[in-house]
């Protein structure tokens, strides 16, 4: 029971560890890159960078597995494949990955990160080269959302020389993923073609029969000029286009279904469908004026569509929630759901099935430089940004009603109008400077963030027109001690913001946010140990579709002061054997604790009524991974298990299985690979190895599984 964070004023006891062998990327391309091995332990601040090595060795395509390698970054599992991703990091909610900021190359790459910032689109982690996490005041960089941390992904750099390569996985439940890229170089040009297609019938089974899976496609092109100058010059063009075709769904089960079949669905849950189609263009200039002083420009322009129709309750009944809570309460709906009778001619038997259809649109332009300088024997690392970034959202949520007859879904053929229709949009200019000031064993860093921000959102159905300005200035402060070769303190604070969405009445979210620790790199392994602690003055919660009323979706609500505090530790080493053989371990460890300041009564389901000192839903108190691996110069076999504790999903004091939650689970992962040749190399995979079922969610509707056992064969051939 958490009547008050008691991390707040503690000696940091165990914290983060991360793996940093980084591949460097011209600075020309203002790529965010976290630091090498070598410079690491020098920095201020924590973060985590995963790279291609990490990505490859369990060839993960959901974001959710890739990142649990990652202390202090929650996830919220939802449909087994990481399609739409719950992410949190320190405490910020996972929900749609909301509260971070995600950019790819250094671009910000959600549909709309302003107006609409749940992020139904992210980067496929299969073309990417690293993923970098920050944390702590390295954060300050990447907004909007300052208030947890920024993830980046690191697209795979164009190589001198020709070269190319096959990806074929083929595994469990028609699993499959095909994947090409194609790069060539001469004189002072390169490009990039990667085309890549997977998919998967889906794990879980329709009642009455039906199709539960997915398949994604995407294509990205990139074309790279060294300009032949004095002063080196370079010039990247990015295009991208993706689409998705999914029968996924928000309906889940009752936990007593849940416990006979996890990977159950409902009848009802027949006509989902989830399409999206999506469009990136990137161009990025970057010029050295001279050895201490470089440019880059970015410009970007994005368009997202999608439509998800799907089962969205009862058009006069209760909410889904209620019905798969108590469904012997509402054992009529209950019984539709499952297609066990037939709907009567009556509104409270009709289905509600609503297709939500969002376009989103966004585009800026950024500016960054850098300059070093050296005055007596201080160093200066001064950095600066600017950007200017506009996006859009039309929200057409069409409502459409269906009978349930003989287990089959029938249209009441009656027109009923849009349930939501509008439109959101976002201007906003954001400036930051940055100055890494070393002083011998010492670097101090100071950052100042600025965000003005101009909204407005027009309801089509109510005619009105809401507008808003916000206006933040926020400021970070990260020193670091390089107490011996081996062995380095950090310290770190800061101020977070996540904007309110266009004319809401909301207040922004801010927090004061610190972290501490100590770094070790030696003889001995690698060892990081961090503890943070987020003091959060204005909490903001946004309602989706999936909350029920008198949650609006769009609406916002605050909920006062919270406190978060945790600590994170990880250890990494490579123990060598005879005969150019080694192992390799890895492990990292999160715990985390919060508590609301304030009580209240909220509109927002998922706080409702709130009691000083109860937690935050979403955040288990304990998570962590091992990973152990036999690594030869032929083969390798690598396994990785990874935990986390059950976690409430409603705010309380209470013992956590007392009230609605996602139960504790332990998931094995195994996977083989083996070098033949130059050119070929083979791969066998295993998730969940012990084919553990746990709910992992009751949101957004009723019991969710995780991935059941899944095989997979790879094979990769490069020529």
């Amino acid at each position: 029971m958490i009547k008050k964070i008691a991390l707040k004023h503690v000696v940091v006891i165990v914290g983060l560890l991360v793996s940093y062998a980084y591949a460097e990327r011209n600075d020309l391309e203002e790529i965010v890159v976290i630091g090498s091995e070598d410079e690491i332990i020098k920095v201020p601040g924590s973060g985590a960078l995963l790279n291609e090595d990490d990505l490859e060795r369990f060839d993960y395509v959901d974001l959710h597995q890739a990142l649990s390698s990652v202390p202090g970054v929650y996830v919220r599992e939802e449909d087994g494949f990481g399609l739409r991703p719950n992410i949190g990091i320190r405490g910020a909610t996972p929900d749609r990955s909301q509260k971070i900021t995600i950019l790819e190359d250094g671009i910000l790459i959600t549909p709309a990160p302003y107006s609409a910032p749940a992020a139904y689109y992210v980067p496929n982690i299969s073309r990417m080269e690293n993923i970098e996490i920050l944390k702590g005041p390295s954060a300050i960089r990447q907004g909007p959302h300052t208030v947890a941390g920024a993830i980046n992904f690191v697209t795979k750099p164009i190589i001198e020389g020709l070269s190319n390569q096959i990806d074929l996985s083929f595994g469990s439940d028609e699993y499959y993923k095909l994947q090409g890229n194609f790069s060539g170089f001469e004189d002072k040009t390169g490009w990039q073609l990667d085309l890549n297609s997977y998919g998967s019938g889906g794990f879980k089974d329709l009642d009455g029969g039906g199709e539960t899976g997915f398949d994604r496609a995407e294509a990205n092109f990139k074309i790279q000029h060294d300009f032949d100058s004095e002063r080196p010059q370079r010039l990247v063009f990015k295009l991208g286009w993706s689409d998705e075709d999914a029968d996924e769904t928000y309906l889940g089960l009752t936990d007593d279904d849940f416990k006979v079949n996890p990977e159950r669905r409902y009848r009802a849950s027949q006509l989902a469908n989830f399409e999206t189609d999506h469009l990136t263009i990137h161009l990025n200039y970057g010029i050295e004026i001279s050895d201490s002083f470089s440019i880059n420009t970015k410009l970007y322009w994005h368009d997202f569509d999608r439509a998800w129709k799907k089962l969205d309750g009862f058009i006069d009944g209760p909410a889904l929630q209620r019905v798969l809570i108590n469904p012997n309460l509402f054992r009529d709906e209950y019984l539709l759901l499952k297609g066990g009778r037939d709907s009567a001619l009556i509104p409270s038997d009709i289905l509600d099935v609503t297709t939500n259809d969002r376009s989103f649109n966004s585009s800026g332009v950024q500016v960054s430089a850098k300059y070093d300088i050296q005055v007596g024997s201080v160093g200066h690392a001064i950095s600066f940004g600017l950007r200017y970034h506009y996006d859009e959202v039309d929200r057409d949520h069409r409502q459409e009603g269906y009978y349930m007859v003989d287990g089959l879904m029938v249209s009441d053929q009656q027109a009923r109008g849009s349930k939501v229709q509008n439109h959101a949009e976002t201007d906003a200019y954001s400036l930051y400077v940055s100055d890494e000031i070393t002083m011998g064993n010492w670097i101090l860093t100071l950052g100042v963030r600025h965000e003005d921000i101009e909204g407005l959102k027009r309801n089509f159905l109510t005619g009105i027109l809401t507008e808003n300005e916000q206006n933040k200035t926020t400021g970070g402060v990260g020193l670091a001690w390089q107490f011996s070769d081996s062995v380095s303190l950090i310290a770190g604070v800061y101020q977070g913001f996540s904007p309110a969405a266009p004319g809401s009445n909301a207040d922004p979210e801010e927090t004061t946010n610190f972290e501490y620790g100590l770094r070790y790199r030696g003889d001995y392994g690698n060892l990081d140990v961090v503890g943070f602690f987020s003091d959060y003055d204005n909490l903001l919660g946004r309602c989706r579709v999936s909350d029920p009323p008198p949650c609006v979706p769009g609406d916002e609500f605050n909920g006062g002061s919270v406190e978060v505090a945790g600590a994170e530790i990880t250890y990494e080493n490579r123990y060598d054997l005879s005969g150019d053989r080694s192992i390799m371990l890895a492990f990292n460890y999160t715990y985390t604790e919060s508590a609301f300041q304030e009580t209240f009564l909220s509109g927002f389901s998922q706080w409702g009524l709130v009691k000083k000192g109860d937690g935050l839903p979403y955040l288990p108190e304990h998570m962590g991974r091992v990973e152990v691996g036999l690594v030869t110069p032929k083969w390798s076999v690598t396994a990785a298990v990874r935990s986390q504790s059950e976690m409430r999903e409603e705010p309380g004091r209470e013992e956590i299985e007392l009230g609605l939650s996602a139960d504790q689970y332990t998931l094995v992962d195994i996977t083989g690979t083996w070098n033949i040749n130059e050119q070929w190399e083979a791969q066998v995979l295993v998730q969940n190895v012990f084919d553990e079922d746990a709910i992992v969610s009751h949101r957004p509707y009723g019991a969710r599984p995780t991935k059941p056992l899944t095989a997979i064969g790879r094979v990769k051939y490069n020529f």
